[in-house]
């Protein structure tokens, strides 16, 4: 299983050196080219092409399953009858976690008169600039480029909070679900984890939480001395913007005197099986809610017929082992907001007709998280393009090996603002 810290990707810096562009038609295939998703009804338009740009083939941050949940959306919106008339095509282009690649395939989506991108995930930047210049809109990137551009650029729509609130937010989960009263901080020591730090301190001033920082070299292995000065700090908890390894090392060291907070998905539930009753005091939070939630959120069984569906005609990317509820959830969402707001859409489906619908939608309701309003921008610094801040509570539980929702939620923009006081 690969790390989903966006945060921990950011803080290591994690780029590759190789850029190159392919895609994938919607059986999950590499090909060279686009391919139409099949459809049994017969819509008449001409077709309309989206892209999903993901890291594919790095050493460690891979994310075939959200590109799968793009593809089966796809899939069965086409069933559906398409958007309009209009047959919808997918291809997935590998941005490889690195600026070049990622740039190759914006300019791929302008060159090729992309409808949109979906799901687009890149710590490195640079997708955004050429997007924004051909006028191409991102729906529901995971708000992770590090030149910020995913939640400041107008072409940008980011419904995934959890990797821009989840310090902020852990303080107050911690005080709620383990009582703890003081909180440390552990993240490593270079410029662009200082700002974790920030958003901790601004969370425990906001739930009433000391905070303690303590910052480590990316190098660090033993992380028993690190567990040892924030017991000495006195604080019953973590939080942490480290990479998977050093989180698991972490854990590993403090065991179950400790309780844990970090965004969903820093550590996969592989790894959180194999951390057994160390784990037990594992908390998250995550934009969306869990798989095993679907009584609640009907939409969650609709979403996993699609991938059972797209899985069934050949699609490997669709495969169970493979979903993740940030990723799959966060691919699958962004086709349900372009098929809901292409439909309002009057005269010509393009990428210009749909951007100027999406900045004028309002109430956009795709059930999984709160009614979207496109038109009123965040009023976080930094965050204009993020339109949901709304965090769910999530705790491990080591003997079912999965995650059970605290039924606490979050909103992290009144986090930050009740911090900043």
């Amino acid at each position: 299983m690969r790390s989903r810290s966006a945060m921990a990707a950011l803080a290591v810096g994690v780029t590759l050196a190789l850029a190159a562009c392919g895609s994938s038609d919607t059986t999950g295939n590499t090909t060279g080219k686009s391919t139409p998703a099949p459809a049994t009804a017969g819509p008449k338009g001409s077709p309309v092409k989206l892209m999903s740009i993901v890291p594919l083939t790095t050493p460690t941050t891979n994310f075939p399953e959200q590109a799968g949940a793009a593809k089966a959306a796809v899939r069965a919106l086409n069933k559906r009858g398409g958007i309009n008339g209009h047959l919808v095509q997918i291809d997935v282009c590998d941005s490889k976690n690195d600026q070049a690649a990622g740039e190759a395939c914006a300019r791929k989506a302008v060159n090729g008169k992309y409808l949109a991108v979906v799901s687009a995930f890149s710590t490195a930047g640079g997708i955004n600039a050429i997007l924004e210049k051909g006028g191409i809109p991102s729906i529901g990137s995971s708000g992770v480029a590090g030149d910020g551009s995913d939640l400041t650029s107008k072409i940008s729509f980011v419904y995934q909070p959890a990797s821009t609130y989840s310090e902020a937010a852990c303080p107050q989960l911690l005080k709620d679900s383990a009582k703890i009263s003081k909180l440390g901080v552990v993240n490593y020591d270079i410029a662009a984890a200082s700002r974790l730090g920030v958003l901790a301190g601004l969370g425990g001033k906001a739930a009433g939480v000391g905070t303690q920082e303590i910052k480590v070299a990316p190098t660090t292995s033993d992380y028993a001395p690190i567990v040892a000065r924030v017991t000495d700090a006195g604080a019953q908890g973590v939080t942490t913007g480290l990479a998977e390894p050093s989180a698991i090392s972490l854990i590993q060291a403090g065991g179950d005197k400790l309780s844990y907070c970090n965004a969903a998905g820093t550590i996969s539930d592989a790894n959180l099986v194999k951390l057994g009753p160390a784990a037990k005091n594992f908390y998250a939070v995550g934009a969306f809610p869990l798989f095993n939630q679907s009584a609640k959120y009907p939409e969650l069984t609709r979403l996993q017929s699609e991938l059972d569906a797209d899985f069934a005609a050949g699609d490997k990317d669709a495969a169970k082992k493979l979903r993740h509820v940030t990723s799959t959830i966060g691919g699958w969402l962004a086709v349900q907001i372009v098929e809901q707001v292409g439909k309002k859409v009057t005269g010509d489906l393009t990428a210009k007709s749909l951007l100027a619908q999406l900045t004028k939608t309002k109430g956009l309701n795709v059930q999984l998280v709160p009614p979207l309003d496109f038109t009123k921008t965040n009023a976080v610094p930094g965050l204009t393009r993020l339109f949901n801040n709304t965090l769910l509570g999530q705790r491990w539980d080591p003997a079912k090996k999965t995650f059970y929702a605290t039924g606490k939620t979050y909103d992290g923009q009144k986090i930050l603002a009740a911090g900043a006081k």
